[in-house]
């Protein structure tokens, strides 16, 4: 669905072409990981489509989730070492901005399914 799509492989572009963002040291720190503010991201990203959503079959809103882990995996492997350092403000505001993108990707998927 979203992961096969080109949005979704235009919207790992776009994140890849932002990693000047996660190498900066300086900044003020949230407190929270980059990997914590990720998954929070995701789960809300997902909780919102789904019930925005009720249409969906069960097995379509699986398949939606199963492509949140798999998001999830990407973007640690694209983060790498980084993925458990404490984030600084600008990258968590990156990452929520991310995933108001990927949810608009996400959200185009919809007359596909």
């Amino acid at each position: 669905m979203l992961l096969k799509s080109d949005a979704y492989e235009q919207c790992i572009n776009y994140f890849a072409d932002n990693l000047e963002i996660f190498e900066e040291k300086s900044g003020s720190r949230t407190g929270q990981p980059i990997s914590d503010i990720v998954l929070d991201q995701v789960s809300d990203m997902l909780i919102n489509f789904c019930s925005q959503q009720p249409q969906l079959s069960n097995e379509t809103r699986l398949i939606v989730v199963a492509e949140g882990d798999q998001l999830v995996e990407d973007i640690e492997q694209i983060l790498g070492k980084i993925w458990e350092q404490k984030a600084t403000n600008e990258q968590q505001m990156f990452i929520e901005e991310y995933f108001l993108l990927l949810k608009n990707s996400l959200d185009s998927q919809v007359p596909q399914l």
